[in-house]
């Protein structure tokens, strides 16, 4: 076996043999160096991605929700309200609209989804953008290192999710969820080495803040305790309002008719 890891480049470990997608029986390697699992090259994906949104995604809305409380607290801790940020693989917008209804100037990427609820705030593609985040996404890539350094070239911040491996002797996909083998889509699987070795290897510094990954050149991330967390669920729910009217004003009516103004002008170009 020649492949190497494709985060640090050092030799792999044969780690399993198991079925994805109830046909294909495929390898799994570990780095013993970066301390990454990762799946053979994956011919697969093509037949995983037939719907890019798996049918066995019942989290989606869940996570969504948990993510958005997350993330629209720390960039109301550590950014301003004209920050811009892109979600990159936005899916259908969830994320990208819940996050604009809380008052920050989120748009909208992926590559291969369909924007749904989003529509009228799609990423340009090359803007220099204050943070870009990404969710349930470096799991999926074939080349995440390269990934992640070509989003890092359009932003100081990038916060990110992914299940981080607690253990490296796994006898099969079954014992984790987060393989995924039903599904065929998921097929990188970091622990906290690979993304300080990821973190290293571009000059950033990474942060684990409530769950979600950070990496970031310019803005230094406070660790904060789970009882801090819980009460700024409290204060969130029953101080929203005011909140949103001191700096985070809501942008559903805004966008609302900032769309139905760009309709009208496109009607009248047309």
């Amino acid at each position: 076996m020649d492949k190497n890891c494709i985060i640090c480049g050092n030799s792999l470990s044969l780690l399993m043999n198991d079925k994805i997608l109830d046909k294909y029986s495929i390898d799994y390697y570990l780095c013993n160096n970066c301390k990454c699992i990762q799946t053979e090259t994956p011919y697969w994906l093509q037949e995983a991605y037939s719907s890019s949104i798996a049918l066995s995604d019942t989290g989606i809305m869940s996570r969504n929700i948990d993510v958005c409380k997350k993330l629209t607290m720390i960039l109301k801790r550590y950014f301003n309200p004209a920050s811009k940020v892109v979600d990159y693989g936005g899916g259908y917008g969830i994320l990208t609209r819940m996050l604009r209804d809380n008052g920050i100037d989120a748009y909208w990427s992926d590559k291969y989804t369909e924007n749904l609820l989003a529509r009228g705030f799609e990423y340009d593609g090359h803007s220099f953008v204050d943070a870009i985040v990404a969710f349930e996404v470096i799991e999926h890539l074939p080349n995440p290192l390269e990934e992640i350094k070509e989003i890092l070239s359009k932003t100081n911040c990038f916060i990110f999710s992914v299940s981080i491996l607690k253990k490296f002797d796994y006898k099969s996909n079954k014992e984790w969820w987060y393989f995924s083998p039903e599904t065929g889509q998921h097929i990188f699987f970091p622990s906290k080495n690979t993304l300080q070795y990821i973190a290293k290897a571009l000059n950033v510094t990474y942060f684990n803040l409530w769950g979600l990954q950070i990496l970031s050149r310019n803005i230094r991330f406070s660790k904060i305790r789970n009882l801090d967390l819980f009460f700024h669920y409290i204060w969130q729910g029953i101080n929203y309002r005011l909140q949103s009217k001191k700096r985070f004003i809501p942008k559903t009516s805004e966008d609302r008719l900032l769309l139905i103004n760009q309709q009208i002008i496109s009607k009248e170009n047309g």
